[in-house]
């Protein structure tokens, strides 16, 4: 073993440096997640960020080049989040599609709600923040379409066939776009409107255009 080898592999208190590296990451990305929030990413601090996660700036930039970076990752881990807990809902046996349809709209908004910090990022942070942002706001927006037109046919059976020129795939887009403009306004009103009533209506949504049951007439 070369001398480069044996302090790569060094372990402290049991704990492997690579293991430590990858928990020093994390606590960057939950302070990122709380100073973004807090103060805005545009007013926020790599030193700021620092504190909160109690680290110095080495240990930051062994992890990220500058808090662009920061903010990507800190936005892949709130998609990641709430993807993981719309996904869990599918696996709860139902009676019926709009069911589960309901059930997820449901987990999607409590943990929006519940932690006001995830809309913060989602909706306000990694808005125009560069070309870059951009980019990774678009393609989760696409990955959370595909997700929703993958689950659509798996769950429901009774879908009426779809019009020829009329393609699921840009349904799903719509739709999630549906639920990104009604849960902004949402969470930009203070959650005003009552979660049922955003429920009951993104869920008529989604009916309307056959990703539940009984979709509208094509002709």
């Amino acid at each position: 073993m070369t001398v480069t080898e044996e302090i790569k592999g060094r372990r402290y208190r049991g704990v492997s440096e690579e293991v430590r590296r990858t928990e020093r990451r994390q606590r960057f990305i939950e302070a990122g997640l709380d100073v973004f929030a807090e103060r805005g990413y545009h007013s926020s601090t790599v030193r700021s960020i620092c504190a909160s996660a109690g680290l110095t700036e080495r240990y930051f930039y062994e992890s990220f080049s500058n808090s662009e970076d920061l903010l990507t990752a800190v936005y892949k881990y709130t998609v990641k989040r709430l993807r993981e807990s719309t996904i869990s809902t599918f696996s709860i046996p139902s009676t019926s599609a709009d069911a589960m349809i309901e059930a997820a709209l449901n987990s999607f908004l409590t943990s929006i709600h519940n932690d006001p910090r995830l809309a913060r990022i989602l909706f306000v942070e990694v808005l125009g923040v560069s070309a870059r942002i951009d980019t990774l706001y678009r393609q989760a927006v696409e990955e959370f379409a595909g997700l929703l037109n993958e689950i659509s046919q798996s769950v429901v059976t009774d879908q009426a066939p779809m019009p020829d020129r009329v393609k699921s795939d840009l349904l799903a887009l719509g739709l999630v776009g549906a639920v990104i403009n009604l849960t902004a306004r949402w969470v930009v009103m203070d959650f005003k409107t009552p979660q049922e009533e955003l429920v009951a209506t993104l869920k008529h949504i989604f009916m309307a255009v056959h990703i539940g049951r009984g979709g509208v007439n094509a002709e």
